[in-house]
């Protein structure tokens, strides 16, 4: 097993600049290349390094023998796009493996309330910690081998894993969790 386990993408400055450039570009071709007013340029322009460019890049977390870590980045998209630039600091929380008392992999469906609603489903790694408290973890689209990984180092730590919905085996067998999970017998979850 490598020494750590990372779920997520984390952010690199220079992802960052690269989608900077592009909105630039982006800006310049849909304003005309200087054929638009100047103004109608700053609009394109601080739209799409405030609202799109921020929604491109998400939390993330990491798992080593001692510790998980989370980046956590604010949900203003004005805060997260300074906190992308390093400006601002993101959210970091670090959880000693030692205060888990148990973990639990849970699947669990977006409702959907529009036919266009293309947001996926829920995985979560939730953490319960010894002093009371909960932790979601996002798991995203995870593969078995991670996920194996991941649980694995848990209850190499003796912590209780709680897979009741056998996603894991699920997944061992290369099956589509939205697909079965999204089944008639399914429905109340």
């Amino acid at each position: 097993m490598k020494d750590r386990i990372i779920v997520g993408t984390p952010v690199k400055l220079s992802h960052v600049l690269i989608g900077i450039i592009v909105v630039i570009f982006v800006s310049l071709f849909l304003t005309g290349f200087g054929y638009q007013p100047w103004w109608l340029f700053l609009i394109v322009l601080i739209l799409g390094v405030f609202v799109t460019l921020p929604t491109c890049f998400s939390s993330y977390w990491q798992i080593d023998s001692k510790n998980i870590t989370s980046i956590t980045y604010g949900s203003n998209d004005a805060l997260k796009l300074l906190q992308l630039l390093g400006l601002r600091k993101k959210d970091k929380q670090i959880i000693n493996l030692s205060e888990i008392k148990n973990a639990s992999v849970v699947y669990r469906k977006n409702l959907r309330l529009s036919p266009v609603d293309f947001n996926p489903d829920y995985l979560d790694l939730i953490l319960d910690l010894n002093k009371g408290t909960k932790v979601t973890l996002s798991l995203g689209s995870i593969d078995y081998q991670k996920l194996d990984s991941i649980l694995t180092l848990l209850e190499d730590k003796d912590i209780a894993v709680h897979d009741k919905q056998g996603v894991q085996q699920l997944l061992k067998e290369n099956k589509n969790l939205f697909n079965h999970f999204h089944r008639k017998e399914w429905t109340s979850l």
